[in-house]
Order: C-alpha cells, then structure tokens, then sequence
C-alpha cells in the first residue's frame, strides 16, 4: 500500500475518531471510576470492540450478572450486524486472518463508510485498514480515559450517563428525521409490548420482546415499500 492510499484511509476515520475519542474516553473513566483496575479498559476494548456493550459490561461486572444474561444481552444490542454482513464485501479480502478480523472489527461507523464510500471504492487491504486505525481510535481513547480516571478525585461521577447521553442524541435526531412520526409510533408500541411480556408472561424479556416487535413493525413497511416499487416506476 503506497502512502496516499494511506492517508487517504487515514482521512476517511477521522469521522470515526469524533464519536470514538470521547466514547472512548468516558468508558475509561467510568471503569476507573467504578472500581475496576485502569488496565481493563483498553484490554475490553481491544477484545471486545463494541461500545455500548463495555459500557454494559461494566454495570453486569458490578451487578454480578450471570454470563447467560451478559450472552443474551450482546446477541440482542448487535443483532443488527447479521444485517450488516448481508452487504459487507468480505469477499474482496483474501486471507483468513484478514475476513475474521473484518467480522470482529464490523461496526456501525465502518460499516456506513465501506458502503456509502465515494469516488474509488475500497479495497479489501483498505478495509483492514480502515477497521485497524477505527480500532486503534477506541483502544487508545479507552486507556487514555483509564489514565486520566485514575487522576480524577473520587467526587467526580456521572461518566456513566455517557452512553445514555449518546442513544438520546441518536434517537432525537431520527425522530426529527421522521416525518410521518411511524418510527416513534412503533417504538412506543414496542415499549407497552416489552412492558407487557415483562410483567404477565415472561420476566427479564422486556428487551428481547421489544426489539423483535420493532423488528417486525418496520419489516412491514419494507415490504409494503419493496412492493409499491413496480407500480411507481
């Protein structure tokens, strides 16, 4: 790889590095913060490599939550990556080191950047790279935040509101984004089903039952949506 395909790799993270630097750096904190020794936070984020879910591993860690809870739990918070895999050229990169880590470094940043790339497309060595250096953001915030959390006197709290403060942001802007107010629509009956499931048939499921009535709520409008097609064109 010659040095302009690596800067220009280089330039298409720094996207990525906006959302992962202060991520990064709360989820540091916030371990720190919690209890757990510093050097955990850039060894979760190197083997796990998925935010919400350290940010979640810190509370089941502290709760004691059984491994089954912290199984369902992950499977349910990136079930979205099956989809993303449906449309992720893992054909273009050739060994098998280099697919297994583009399955394991699958993200939603990379993910939009791979797909929605413009002029040249990528390569699979791009790929790895862009996924390599996206990690490497994350890794480095993390132990960057462990660093500072340790310097931190023990008053300051509230780190943990981080990714809270995150989804709120994503979820106002997609309701601004929503015209016809349906996504809001279903998201309010996905709470009253998941509420519903929690408290008369099956305890723990709110999560589980919510997402999958979701899941089934917007596919309906996919698949109305894929067949009015023919009739506009």
């Amino acid at each position: 790889m010659d040095l302009s395909s690596l800067l220009r790799v280089f330039k298409l993270t720094l996207p990525v590095a906006t959302a992962y630097v202060p991520l990064g750096l709360a989820l540091g904190v916030f371990m720190v913060s919690s209890g757990i020794d510093w050097y955990w936070a850039p060894i979760s984020a190197l083997v796990i490599f998925a935010g919400s879910i350290e940010f979640l591993v810190v509370t089941f860690i502290i709760s004691g939550q059984p491994l089954i809870a912290v199984a369902w739990t992950a499977l349910i918070v990136n079930f979205r990556h099956i989809f993303y895999g449906l449309s992720f050229p893992l054909k273009s990169m050739k060994s098998r080191l280099q697919k297994a880590y583009g399955v394991f470094a699958l993200t939603d940043e990379t993910y939009a950047i791979v797909c929605a790339s413009k002029g040249r497309p990528l390569r699979g060595i791009d790929i790895s790279l862009l996924q390599v250096i996206s990690h490497a953001w994350w890794v480095g915030a993390s132990f960057l935040g462990a660093v500072l959390g340790s310097l931190l006197p023990a008053e300051v709290t509230g780190f943990e509101f981080a990714l809270t403060a995150m989804f709120i942001a994503l979820a106002a802007d997609a309701v601004s984004n929503d015209s016809d107010m349906s996504l809001l629509t279903y998201a309010a009956i996905s709470c009253v089903f998941g509420a519903l499931m929690e408290f008369y048939i099956l305890k723990s499921s709110f999560l589980g039952s919510g997402l999958i009535c979701y899941l089934l709520l917007i596919s309906k409008d996919y698949k109305q949506a894929k067949m009015e097609v023919p009739l506009h064109e």
